[in-house]
């Protein structure tokens, strides 16, 4: 019954039945409520429903009926004649109303050993348990609280489940929402360029459009990657699929050659992913834009990422013409160099830029743990 996860009610009032079959008497089991000062009605075999509901969230107490003072004890309470124990003189009526004797309890406890329940006989005569009875009284309680404890995980990861299952129906309601609003923004800033006859102004617009394209992309990226809910992503991974994605969207593939050079297993957390593949996109757009000039003029831009011991190192390079005077100035005035160093510092990484013996290379060290 217990393998195939039969229902805890039906497993207490079997494991009930046996001790009254085995001992002689009437059996319950009792459970201790979630603030842990009282215990509630499990199961029990051979008790009037009556004696059952009078006795319902008795306290746990030293000085409480047989079954309180072993949950509040941890050790087994053994009342050979109810008439005469003070235990049960606040119960005495109700016990001799319902023949009850003697009671004996055994605390059911969890593998931490913290006490979640009772096993209780009733006997309707006085009389103390045999050596041979406490093993069975032993044995079934030690049972139950397994079984007790098997059902509360389960209903803790049953639970888990669910709230994960609302979590990631809400995660895909707000990406969907999120990528809605960037393609409306795509839209309206697409035909609003179309009407623009100011040069400045149209080339204003125009970033501004290449920039929620950008945005839009890391973003579809980053959600098709974390649906497996893990906590750190496959970095590497995703750039590659990030460099894909550029190059279907802003790279002519007969003018600029975009290749991904990597090593497998970087795992980030999805924030530094997004931080990562916006700096990705605005130094490969960078490139794009300022290292390689001429309508006939062919190039190849570069990305890799390389890990050492504790840190990794991303690098994107081009053979362009190179940078001015061999140096990357970052200005405050320009949107790209104030995202790529956004992204740095959101990395708490350090830029490098130099000019190779042909094109440019920026590079990015940044640590993995923080």
């Amino acid at each position: 019954m217990a393998m195939s996860r039969s229902n805890l009610d039906d497993l207490l009032t079997f494991i009930a039945g046996v001790g009254s079959n085995h001992l002689g008497g009437r059996s319950a089991v009792f459970l201790v409520d979630e603030g842990g000062k009282t215990l509630r009605y499990g199961a029990s075999s051979g008790l009037d429903a009556s004696y059952i509901a009078a006795i319902e969230g008795f306290q746990i107490g030293p000085h409480s009926p047989s079954c309180g003072t072993a949950a509040y004890t941890g050790e087994m309470v053994i009342v050979g004649d109810v008439a005469s124990d003070q235990l049960w003189a606040p119960l005495l009526q109700l016990a001799n109303q319902h023949g009850i004797a003697a009671c004996w309890s055994k605390p059911l406890t969890d593998a931490q050993g913290k006490v979640i329940g009772t096993y209780a006989i009733y006997h309707r005569t006085p009389e103390i348990p045999t050596p041979v009875e406490l093993e069975a009284i032993e044995f079934l309680a030690n049972t139950a609280g397994m079984l007790i404890e098997r059902s509360v995980a389960d209903n803790t990861l049953q639970m888990t489940l669910e709230a994960l299952c609302r979590s990631e129906m809400a995660t895909r309601e707000v990406s969907h929402r999120v990528m809605n609003t960037f393609h409306v923004l795509e839209g309206v800033l697409s035909v609003k360029i179309r009407s623009i006859s100011d040069p400045d102004a149209k080339a204003i617009a125009s970033e501004a459009l290449e920039r929620i394209r950008s945005m839009s992309m890391v973003h579809q990226k980053l959600f098709a990657v974390t649906q497996n809910l893990q906590v750190d992503l496959d970095a590497s991974s995703f750039l590659a699929d990030l460099a894909g994605a550029i190059s279907q969207a802003f790279v002519s593939a007969e003018k600029v050659n975009l290749v991904v050079a990597k090593d497998d297993g970087i795992l980030l957390p999805p924030e530094k992913c997004t931080s990562l593949g916006l700096l990705m996109v605005e130094l490969v757009l960078n490139a794009m834009k300022h290292a390689f000039t001429g309508e006939d003029h062919e190039g190849t831009i570069a990305v890799t990422l390389r890990r050492y011991r504790d840190a990794a190192v991303l690098s994107v390079a081009d053979d362009g013409k190179g940078l001015p005077n061999g140096v990357f100035v970052s200005s405050k005035g320009r949107l790209g160099s104030r995202l790529i160093q956004s992204f740095v510092n959101d990395l708490r990484g350090d830029l490098k830029a130099r000019n190779l013996a042909v094109g440019t290379e920026f590079s990015i060290c940044f640590p993995l743990t923080i």
